[in-house]
């Protein structure tokens, strides 16, 4: 029940309650912003505003024999670009295939001593000029923003429905799992860290309530699951400091797991935050002055012991290349 204040209130009280209002409108301090061990301890720093390669997102990154190499992508009026490039140092890129035969949009992982490109069917390459189809279709079918990852020495596929499958050759595929308690979820960041399995946020094909301002059609998330042998999943997290967000990516660097950007459905805007965790649990924001802009659909990778940034799409797409560095943990 509302209630009229006495008329008799203090100047005191109402600059007691005016400094109260001010603190409550203050920037958020550190540990608001839920800053960890990492901060200040290095910056993003632009190696190249436009690199060789075309501007796209969505574009599969490996590192391989030495070497970044990044595979297709999206450009505007979707137009899938069908190229492969390599770089040993983010500043030269050198056009490996322009016109590559396995399916667009195709995941890569390194496995075996060959690159492999995974969607719908299965290829292989030692050079990334020469591939070889091993399987034409794959049980799982094309699966839309799935993710492959190597892990417990063998290939894994996940993140696009709710089903999870492993392979030692390409050829011979095993569905571990039906029904992940994650449910079909898809357009998530996959990784693998500390020894397990970790699936982190994206969206499921069901309306929010209310709906969400971007693709009124879905429903994104900001939890976080692990799994030691990708058949029993634990939600570590339902609730990370990381707004809800779909098209992000995650990586392994220094002990932690990363996650990068993405697109925020909730508010129809890109993302350019970066957050770490050592245990899914407590995370903390990595805050860099530089910083790439906000994008989602972003290429990443851990190599030359940095965290590299490349590509995604900003409104518009782009093609610069950043680069992290951060000091080994004492």
């Amino acid at each position: 029940m509302n209630k009229l204040l006495p008329f008799s209130i203090t100047l005191s009280a109402i600059l007691l309650a005016s400094g109260a209002m001010a603190q409550n409108d203050a920037p958020a301090t550190d540990a608001e912003r839920h800053l960890g061990p990492l901060h200040g301890k290095g910056a993003w720093e632009l190696i190249t505003e436009e690199a060789a390669f075309s501007p796209r997102d969505t574009a599969e990154p490996l590192v391989y024999d030495g070497k970044m190499w990044i595979s297709n992508g999206y450009y505007h009026g979707n137009i899938l670009t069908r190229d492969l490039w390599s770089s040993t140092d983010g500043v030269t890129w050198t056009s490996v295939n322009e016109d590559t035969p396995y399916t667009g949009y195709s995941e890569m992982v390194a496995y075996d001593g060959k690159m492999w490109a995974i969607k719908g069917g299965v290829w292989t390459s030692t050079d990334g000029i020469e591939w070889t189809e091993v399987l034409e279709e794959a049980p799982f079918g094309v699966r839309a923003y799935g993710e492959t990852v190597v892990f417990q020495d063998k290939i894994w596929q996940l993140g696009s429905g709710a089903g999870v499958w492993n392979t030692t050759d390409g050829v011979n595929w095993t569905r571990v799992l039906d029904d992940a308690p994650y449910s079909k979820r898809s357009a998530c960041a996959v990784g693998v860290h500390d020894g397990k399995l970790w699936l982190c946020g994206g969206r499921v094909g069901v309306p929010n309530d209310p709906p969400e301002k971007g693709y009124e059609s879905v429903t994104t998330y900001n939890d976080v699951w692990c799994s030691e042998d990708g058949v029993n999943w634990t939600r570590v997290l339902e609730h990370a400091p990381w707004s809800p967000r779909m098209w992000f990516v995650a990586e392994t660097y220094r002990g932690y797991l990363w996650i990068f950007g993405g697109y925020d459905n909730v508010n129809n805007q890109n993302l350019g935050d970066v957050w770490y965790t050592k245990d899914g649990v407590t995370w903390y924001e990595f805050v860099s002055d530089p910083q790439w802009a906000a994008r989602h659909e972003p290429t990443t990778y851990v190599y030359d012991d940095s965290l590299w940034m490349v590509a995604g799409n900003t409104w518009p797409v782009v093609n610069d290349v950043w680069r992290l560095t951060l000091p080994q943990e004492e």
